[in-house]
């Protein structure tokens, strides 16, 4: 009787890596006129994350992902448990209040070169500053302070509201005080007539079922 041994270890490839089930290819290139595999490589990227079509449940609850193509030592499926199918989809969703495009190197923010290779935004020139006399020198304008857009600002980008306008006479408002304390806010909600309780909580649903084929 003859026992064969385990399989050979995977080879390792250029600018190529695989951990713990996922896969990173680096090796791709493409020249700067290639617009047909410019579309290629950025549909590739913009894909989800798994296929339905060849994902499905075994009779024992566990998660089966069928691959396209057999990893380097062999398997064409991955198996996993509900919670490792989840842990490992958890991973893809990027963390809070991250930037999804970061910049390296010259093109860093606080790289010192940056001005040298990125061109600078054209300043916007005002209707009465066309009519002024040439040679006459351009007012110094005071630096603007770094910080935090405000909270209103933010609002009218994101949902086109000015919650600073007035409904009534259109005038501009001016936040007066912050008001925190949940018996002070009800006395206030309640002389204006209005909600001064929350909606109602509703009841959790489940998630919604996939048939998949076992």
């Amino acid at each position: 009787m003859q026992m064969t041994g385990l399989a050979d270890p995977p080879r390792p490839r250029r600018c190529s890596a695989f951990i713990e089930g996922f896969s990173l290819h680096a090796g791709v290139h493409l020249h700067a006129n290639d617009r047909e595999g410019l579309e290629h490589l950025l549909a590739y990227g913009a894909r989800g994350p798994i296929s339905l079509e060849r994902l499905s449940t075994l009779l024992d609850g566990r998660i089966c992902y069928r691959l396209k193509r057999p990893l380097p030592d062999g398997r064409c499926e991955l198996f996993f448990t509900p919670t490792e199918f989840l842990r490992k989809l958890s991973m893809l969703i990027p963390p809070p209040r991250r930037h999804l495009v970061r910049f390296h190197g010259l093109f860093a923010p606080n790289s010192g070169w940056r001005k040298q290779i990125v061109p600078a935004c054209p300043t916007p020139v005002s209707p009465s500053a066309e009519h002024e006399p040439p040679g006459r020198p351009e007012p110094d304008r005071p630096p603007r302070a770094p910080g935090r857009i405000p909270w209103a600002e933010l609002f009218r980008r994101v949902f086109r509201i000015d919650v600073l306008q007035c409904e009534r006479c259109g005038g501009e408002m001016k936040v007066l005080a912050l008001v925190t304390e949940q018996a002070a806010i009800k006395k206030i909600l309640e002389h204006l007539d209005l909600p001064s309780t929350g909606p109602p909580i509703a009841k959790a649903r489940r998630p919604p079922e996939f048939d998949f084929v076992a």
